[in-house]
């Protein structure tokens, strides 16, 4: 088991790469894939946001408007990756 020392280091390490992902467009790609990777080999948990940062399948880091479009249909709430057409989805209660 991962100590919450080591836990909290690898967070901030996750933060400080998403950051310099959306600061500098060229290098976001390389920078999402390593936080991608850091995050799922130590198992740490992320924040619901932050899990919608990056596309499961092609490891980028998802911008609304530029290559990623957000919906509402029926109750959910779907992120399409426009690199590679992958679907999201998160249900929501429409009486919010």
């Amino acid at each position: 088991m991962i100590s919450t020392k080591r836990n909290k280091k690898f967070k901030e390490n996750f933060d400080v790469l998403i950051n310099m992902a959306l600061q500098t467009p060229k290098m976001s790609e390389r920078y999402t894939h390593l936080a991608y990777r850091l995050i799922k080999s130590k198992k740490v948990k992320i924040k619901g946001e932050e899990k919608f940062l990056i596309c499961k399948s092609c490891n980028r880091l998802l911008i609304p408007g530029k290559n990623c479009q957000v919906r509402l249909k029926e109750g959910f709430l779907t992120y399409k990756c426009l690199n590679c057409g992958n679907v999201r989805k998160v249900k929501y209660d429409k009486r919010i």
